[in-house]
C-alpha cells in the first residue's frame, strides 16, 4: 500500500521574531515492511536544512531562520510503500539494547491503577498480538 502524507504547522508571532531555531523529527525510516519513496521539507523562510541522526537513530533536520518574520510555515509531504508485517517491525535502526528499555528506573514502578490496568488487559487476550491489541484498544478508549 502506499501512503501519500502531507502535513503543514504554521507559527504565527503577535510580535515578529527575530529568529527561530527549530528541531524537525518528521522524516520516517526505510526498515523491512516500509519505504520511503519520496519526501520533501520545506520551510516557509529561507534558511537551510542540515540532516543528522540522533543517537537513536532517527532521522532530525535542523533549520535556523533569521527574522524579523510574523508566520513561519514548515511544509512536509511524501510518499511512502509499507507492507502488512502483523504489527512486527524488522530491520529498523535500532541503536540500543531492549534491556536499557526494559529495565527498571524510580519513573517506572508498578503503583495499583497500573498494575489494575495491567490484570484487566491481560485478562482480555492470552496470545501476544491479541493482548498487545486490547492494550492499544484500551489506551485509546482512556484517552479520548
Amino acid at each position: 500500500m502506499r501512503i501519500r502524507i502531507s502535513h503543514e504547522t504554521r507559527y504565527h508571532y503577535d510580535t515578529p521574531t527575530n529568529g527561530v531555531i527549530q528541531t524537525l523529527r518528521l522524516t520516517p525510516r526505510n526498515h523491512d515492511g516500509q519505504y520511503v519513496v519520496h519526501w520533501r521539507i520545506d520551510v516557509s523562510e529561507d534558511c537551510r536544512l542540515d540532516v543528522h541522526e540522533d543517537a537513536f537513530g532517527n532521522i532530525s533536520h535542523i533549520f535556523t531562520a533569521e527574522g524579523p518574520f510574523a508566520e513561519l510555515g514548515v511544509h512536509v509531504e511524501g510518499e511512502v510503500d509499507v507492507q502488512d508485517t502483523a504489527g512486527i517491525v524488522r530491520g529498523a535502526i535500532e541503536r540500543f539494547p531492549p534491556s536499557l528499555y526494559l529495565r527498571a528506573t524510580p519513573l517506572t514502578e508498578v503503583d495499583g491503577p497500573i498494575a489494575d490496568f495491567a490484570r484487566e488487559v491481560r485478562g482480555q487476550a492470552d496470545d501476544t498480538l491479541p493482548l498487545l491489541h486490547a492494550l492499544l484498544g484500551r489506551i485509546h478508549g482512556e484517552m479520548v
